[in-house]
């Protein structure tokens, strides 16, 4: 069975509207070729985005931008053109220089030397504007804001811009051109622009954004946009449509884009060209640009429907690429087409002979009650109407029935416009549930928190009725400060707190709990016997950064993922306070000594692996805070060891579990004979075991490492078995003091091992 592959996708806000498309179209993609999905959402690389009122602690949500490794996904799409659309080019060439050495493409931006990149054709949509602006509102003084000068898709944007002016012989000098930063935050340079070159006859905007600010700027000088001063921008985002007036501009759709160049994920990735991919652009006529309402005439030659007093049903086709675009390929589509192939074969009989119109309202009904507004705008739905109504009034010739036909075309708008309505509230219905359901939890919580470990497995309780199939609550050990600019490294392993799936919510064991940061998408909880298309979201407030929450979840569930992570993240402060006031509570009423001495009583039966009798995780994380913190061992020199199993997977696989259980204990006594009693020896989990141990200034690390060398030979040749038990080690060395991380020595101590497991593997082929 060919393994699918892993598509990791980098994104920005996945609540902007652009990005979200961008996201369900790649995940459609990512369905048709069996792939499986994984979304990280950070936010904006160079300038903080200025449509937010506090960007303080963005830079949090980046370090997900660290999790796809080479071990983890097999390519990288990175939304380029929205990442890095404040930042200018040699940061954006630093940035994906850093990512891991594996095929990466560029979207919506060509900005990057050495890298594929799918983008918008940019020249294509421009000229469609300017031609209808220059030809059929006679605009011959148009103005342009552009992006960033350092942006290059602004660049583009700016050069397409220029060359079709010079081409339809009109006059264009640095006079009536003015550079913006891609957000609303435009309104000064507008004002300069119409202050220093005067009223023009047009305003072109290098995206819709700009134009939000463009508007006030436009009016404040005493102009009308649509009627003084006609406006067009470019994205045909969210909001564009509900302008006043409303913007025309140049539809690029962002889930057609990611579509073509996710189903192209194989050939990317043998081919390892680095051509650039483009996609078409269209004009999105509406008044903003001096148009009274839809230009039908267009609209009826460019989805052919003036075909149908010919009887001919082609136009239907030109209607469903219209209506659905990327997701006309999609199976879950097809039904909708049927739908909505029948309602156009029953208005056309309508239209062409006496038949009465309850089947056409039969059909109509039918198809705005199915999943079409999931898939079609409205806005589009009501194009199509106004054009198929403009074609029954050429066909029909016939006044009474034209009055019939606007009351019949009246009522399927006021129809779309309820279905609209009740979209929207279910959505917001849906959000308000999540907020509800973590608010719930997070009160249940509090109340059984008290005086007992944190109950992170609650907090994921209920999260598979709002969308989530699978979820993972990953934490990082010890307190994780992550301060602006400073050089925060993300740990190699974390600790898997809780998980959930329809079945319920678990706690791994504690043996159990540490995870390889590469595997979090990827270890034995995770259900990979259908493709996944999973989010990774950072659990944060304000510097302190807590864990990542991983979902599993349907693309129209997307939203949810940044309200439970945000609420997750307060819960999860307000519980390690509690925790905190706890232990102050419980130092409180205890004197210091006995408090000491309670501690250096922990048996070892409580703290202790089931499989090797070491101390567990939380024994040795414990036992070994207390030594290096006690005061006969200040400025005492002291090691940890980092030791890893060789070959435990293969002693498995070939020889059986009990073997492998058997070189696991055979591991904990080669350790325990290599030190003295004294020593803190444990098991982290599965083949990871650690050491602390208090040395003299004569014992040296190729010493230690020497004496296991030794005893591990001995050890193998009194258990006589057909395969080698070995292991891998890393040392630090340190002095004890009260301020000494023990989690930032065993970071070192780990990156150590992992050299000495390389250079095996190099040697060898494997570990031997």
């Amino acid at each position: 069975m060919r393994r699918r592959l892993n598509i990791g996708l980098l994104i920005d806000d996945p609540n902007n509207y652009f990005t979200s498309q961008a996201c369900k179209g790649a995940d459609l993609a990512a369905k048709a070729i069996d792939a499986n999905l994984f979304i990280f959402p950070g936010h904006y690389i160079g300038k903080p985005d200025g449509r937010f009122e506090s960007t303080e602690f963005e830079y949090q949500y980046n370090v997900v931008f660290d999790l796809p490794t080479e071990q983890n996904m097999d390519i990288l799409y990175v939304l380029m053109g929205t990442i890095g659309s404040r930042a200018d080019r040699k940061v954006q060439q630093a940035f994906v220089d850093a990512l891991p050495r594996i095929p990466i493409v560029s979207l919506f931006s060509s900005n990057l030397q050495g890298y594929p990149s799918v983008m918008f054709d940019n020249k294509s949509g421009l000229e469609r504007v300017l031609k209808h602006l220059i030809l059929k509102h006679g605009a011959k003084d148009i103005c342009y804001v552009s992006g960033p000068e350092t942006n290059r898709d602004a660049i583009e944007r700016f050069e397409a811009f220029k060359q079709i002016i010079e081409s339809e012989g009109l006059h264009f000098d640095d006079s009536q051109i003015v550079y913006g930063d891609f957000t609303e935050d435009s309104y000064d340079i507008v004002d300069q622009l119409l202050a220093a070159h005067g009223k023009p006859d047009a305003i072109v905007f290098a995206n819709d954004s700009m134009a939000l600010g463009g508007y006030k700027a436009i009016e404040d000088r005493g102009y009308t946009p649509g009627k003084d001063i006609l406006v067009a921008g470019f994205d045909d985002d969210i909001f564009a449509a509900s302008m006043t007036p409303p913007l025309t501009t140049v539809e690029a759709s962002s889930a057609d884009l990611t579509y073509k160049a996710v189903l192209a994920a194989e050939d990317f990735i043998k081919s390892g060209k680095t051509d650039k991919i483009e996609v078409e652009t269209f004009l999105v006529q509406r008044s903003s640009c001096g148009c009274e309402g839809l230009d039908v005439e267009d609209m009826r030659t460019r989805l052919h429907i003036d075909r149908i007093r010919s009887g001919d049903k082609s136009f239907i086709t030109s209607l469903e690429k219209y209506l659905f675009g990327v997701f006309d390929d999609d199976d879950n589509t097809s039904a909708l087409k049927k739908t909505l192939e029948e309602f156009c074969n029953q208005y056309s009989n309508y239209i062409l002979t006496s038949e009465h119109r309850d089947r056409v309202d039969r059909a109509f009904r039918k198809l705005v009650n199915s999943d079409v507004l999931l898939y079609v705008s409205t806005e589009r739905l009501f194009n199509v109407l106004q054009t198929l109504q403009n074609e029954g009034v050429l066909a029909t010739q016939d006044n009474l029935k034209n009055i019939a036909l606007d009351d019949m075309i009246s009522e399927y708008y006021r129809l779309l416009s309820l279905k609209g309505l009740n979209i929207i509230s279910a959505n917001m219905s849906k959000r308000d549930r999540v907020s509800r359901l973590v608010n719930k939890q997070t009160g249940s919580i509090f109340i059984m928190s008290h005086g007992r470990d944190i109950p992170y497995n609650m907090l994921l309780e209920g999260l598979d009725a709002v969308g989530f199939s699978q979820s993972f609550m990953y934490m990082f050990q010890g307190n994780q400060k992550h301060v602006a600019g400073d050089n925060w490294k993300l740990p190699k392993s974390m600790l898997l707190k809780a998980y959930a799936d329809k079945n319920g919510v678990y706690t791994p064991t504690e043996e159990l709990q540490l995870v390889r940061t590469e595997k979090l998408f990827s270890h034995e909880f995770v259900k990979t016997d259908h493709r996944l298309t999973m989010t990774v979201f950072p659990l944060f407030v304000g510097d302190d950064l807590y864990g990542f929450i991983v979902n599993e979840l349907d693309m129209n569930d997307l939203q949810n993922v940044s309200v439970v992570a945000y609420q997750l993240s307060v819960s999860i402060k307000s519980l390690l306070m509690i925790e905190e006031q706890d232990k102050v509570k419980r130092e409180l009423q205890n004197s210091l000594e006995q408090f000491m001495r309670d501690n250096s009583l922990l048996t070892k039966e409580a703290k202790s692996d089931e499989l090797t009798g070491l101390y567990n995780r939380r024994g040795f994380l414990e036992f070994t805070q207390k030594a290096i913190t006690d005061p006969i061992n200040r400025g005492k020199r002291a090691i940890v060891c980092y030791a890893d199993m060789d070959n435990l997977k293969m002693v498995n696989d070939k020889f059986g579990h009990d073997d492998g259980d058997f070189a696991l204990r055979e591991i904990a006594s080669i350790l325990t004979d290599t030190f003295r009693s004294t020593d803190v020896v444990g098991r982290l989990g599965g083949d990871e075991f650690v050491v602390f141990a208090v040395v003299g200034d004569d014992i040296t690390e190729e010493a230690i490492k020497a004496r296991i060398d030794h005893i591990t030979v001995e050890h193998n040749e009194a258990a006589g078995k057909p395969y080698p038990i070995e292991m891998s080690t890393g040392l630090c060395e340190f002095i004890c003091s009260d301020s000494i991380d023990i989690f930032a020595l065993l970071e070192q101590a780990d990156e150590k091992l992992y050299i000495e497991k390389s250079i095996k593997k190099a040697k060898n082929g494997s570990y031997r």
